[in-house]
């Protein structure tokens, strides 16, 4: 009797740790893959908006709070906090935007975790007409300045950096952009070099995120991603459908869960 008292106990005492559910705010930072171009409903059906609600979803998740600070076009370098030093005249910068976004999310939820989602590169990697190819390590430098600012403002949040997807080289875009072979290369080097990112970081603050998206979207480009026409003429497949979307963001979302818990 004493024993069966003591096992009822133990259980009454893992019962709350068990079942515990934690909320969180995310704020994703990208280029138009995040952003959702393309979509119909992007407030619902971007990978931002996906993501937020499959870790809802996941045993221990309560509530997921979430801001969308993807760019179309953008790059590294525009969300630097001093972009207007280094990105052409007439270019907007978005480091601010981040900031008065993150800081609304944390005001109207406050005590609650805040974690950064940031996938960047597609843009750095292709040859535009005043960004021809950023270099591999001006890729980390920017990320570590970026990411230096954010944990400055907010000391307790975490970093997930996440691999470009792949997308179809030899397009052009309206606007003078050109993904090539070399373009291509560039997305994996990228991604390559992000324990260095992570080692000039707050240490225990930056996380590996996925890798495992660009290698899908490889496979299923033809399903996955939108048909486009670029400035040729000819098609070309960047950005994902809703459907896609939906895979992309549970891939960031596998990458993210880790680090709620």
């Amino acid at each position: 009797m004493r024993r069966l008292f003591f096992t009822i106990l133990f259980i009454a005492f893992l019962l709350p740790i068990s079942y515990a559910q934690r909320s969180v705010n995310i704020v994703f930072i990208g280029n138009s893959i995040t952003y959702g171009a393309l979509h119909q409903q992007r407030d619902v059906t971007a990978p931002p908006a996906q993501c937020a609600k499959w870790l809802s979803e996941q045993e221990g998740v309560d509530s997921v709070y979430f801001r969308n600070c993807g760019r179309s076009g953008r790059t590294t370098y525009h969300f630097l906090p001093n972009a207007a030093d280094v990105i052409p005249a007439g270019d907007k910068t978005y480091f601010g935007d981040v900031v008065a976004k993150t800081s609304e999310l944390v005001k109207q939820h406050p005590g609650v975790p805040l974690i950064f989602s940031i996938m960047l590169g597609t843009n750095d990697s292709v040859e535009r007409k005043h960004n021809s190819h950023t270099t591999p390590d001006d890729y980390v430098r920017n990320l570590v300045a970026i990411i230096d600012s954010l944990l400055t403002l907010w000391p307790d949040a975490h970093v997930v950096l996440n691999k470009p997807i792949w997308y179809t080289p030899d397009y052009v875009t309206k606007g003078g952009s050109i993904g090539s072979k070399q373009s291509q290369k560039l997305i994996g080097i990228y991604a390559d070099r992000f324990r260095d990112v992570i080692s000039r970081c707050k240490a225990g603050h930056v996380h590996l995120g996925d890798k495992d998206a660009y290698d899908y979207f490889k496979k299923n480009w033809k399903t996955d991603i939108n048909e486009e026409k670029d400035a040729r003429g000819k098609s070309y497949w960047l950005h994902p459908n809703e459907q896609g979307a939906r895979k992309l963001a549970e891939y960031w979302g596998k990458a993210i869960l880790p680090v709620i818990k």
